[in-house]
């Protein structure tokens, strides 16, 4: 599948390193320190927004909060949660949190009371998850600038690490995917499918479900969703880090049991690969355009990209060599017609994006050799018909957005 191996020529635009950290990593050997120097910039380049310095930032995301045609960005960063209402990023803060260096450690973003405006969930690493609802925005008899009300999703989490959005149970409305990857507590080693009561405003908490009950062992991270059998409904993948937590470095997907009497029982559970240290997110997506729905995967604690290909999940590695692929996203951003993949690695401190052939065959593109980051986004930020980059910077104390310049 035009893999590129250590023990065949690299052409001399990926320049890659063969002797790389990650491939020790991943058999267990000592970590070897990340290369020094960036790989070449990507040409043409891609222009770096600045929306906010000064503090770590986990997450981010971006939607048109505020009502008035525009993407703005909320971000978690210095105790708070952010609105940046574009275009000029005037900040809003929407929430405090009430102990000292509290913040969110990921995000989503969707209508929960169904008003028309989009509402912001989120929750710190310990929980509880939360949202908060949108006054308004830009919506006739709204006052901008109105106070955003905090409510409950899920109060018993003991350490999450992601919120995803999905429908779940096809019924038409989105759920919210909560993971725990604490092996303590009433959700020890689980994950978690959440349904918005049928008042959110008054409910003391969301309707729970596991779809893995106890299965999740070993530091759960980042989930995708997306059917894999092909049955119309959705199955859930992560990705677990490992060390600190026991029994981790694998990737798995739950099978979705595919109707609306047994979705809320726990799924079937696939493991996908093991020995992968420090894994960390996992994306469906048809990687070799033959129809079949691949992972494409990140070692975010550890080093390097890979994909799985459907349906034996064959392993083949993208790059070994970025440290800290913590986030990943994956989307057609040359407009070619295949889907790519992009990340930015926390501790190389490299922003890639990944041309995919149409095949499975990556080359790597540096955007920023200075950029670090957490959680990313992808996302037509200037509404030129391209999809951009948001990134919440961690380690390099920024949030950005990255513009596309295929238009």
């Amino acid at each position: 599948m035009g893999v590129r191996h250590p023990n065949r020529p690299t052409p001399s635009f990926m320049k890659i390193s063969l002797l790389v950290p990650a491939i020790a990593a991943s058999l267990g050997a000592p970590a070897m320190l990340h290369a020094q120097t960036p790989p070449p910039a990507a040409e043409p380049a891609w222009e770096k927004h600045v929306v906010f310095e000064g503090f770590p930032c986990a997450t981010a995301n971006a939607a048109d909060y505020t009502g008035d045609g525009k993407v703005d960005i909320v971000a978690s960063t210095g105790g708070k949660v952010r609105l940046f209402a574009a275009p000029d990023w005037t900040e809003q803060v929407l929430y405090v949190f009430p102990k000292l260096g509290g913040q969110c450690i990921h995000s989503e973003v969707f209508d929960v009371d169904g008003d028309g405006d989009p509402d912001y969930l989120g929750g710190n690493s310990k929980g509880p998850v939360f949202w908060l609802e949108n006054p308004g925005g830009g919506k006739p008899g709204s006052e901008p600038g109105g106070q955003w009300v905090y409510r409950v999703v899920e109060p018993d989490i003991n350490g999450f690490h992601c919120l995803l959005k999905a429908d779940i149970n096809r019924d038409g409305k989105l759920d919210l995917l909560i993971n725990n990857f604490e092996p303590t507590g009433p959700l020890a080693d689980s994950m978690i499918w959440c349904e918005i009561p049928a008042d959110p405003h008054n409910a003391e908490r969301w309707t729970r479900h596991f779809f893995a009950k106890g299965d999740a062992r070993g530091g759960s991270h980042y989930m995708g969703f997306g059917d894999i059998d092909g049955d119309g409904w959705g199955e859930i993948a992560v990705g677990a880090k490992g060390e600190p937590f026991e029994d981790g470095n694998w990737f798995a997907y739950w099978t979705n049991p595919g109707s609306a009497e047994t979705v809320t029982e726990p799924w079937e559970k696939t493991v996908l690969a093991v020995e992968q240290t420090a894994a960390t997110n996992i994306l469906p997506a048809d990687l070799n355009g033959d129809g079949k729905v691949d992972y494409l995967a990140s070692r975010g604690h550890g080093f390097g990209l890979l994909w799985m290909e459907a349906p034996d999940w064959t392993r083949h590695e993208i790059d070994p060599e970025p440290e800290g692929p913590h986030c990943l996203t994956v989307a057609d951003l040359d407009l070619d017609g295949d889907l790519d993949a992009a990340t930015v690695a926390k501790d190389s401190r490299w922003a890639i994006w990944y041309e995919n052939d149409g095949k499975g065959n990556f080359s790597r593109h540096l955007i920023d050799g200075d950029q670090a980051a957490y959680d990313l986004r992808s996302l037509d930020m200037d509404a030129d018909g391209d999809l951009d980059l948001i990134v919440a910077g961690q380690n390099s104390k920024n949030v950005v957005w990255f513009e596309n310049p295929v238009h």
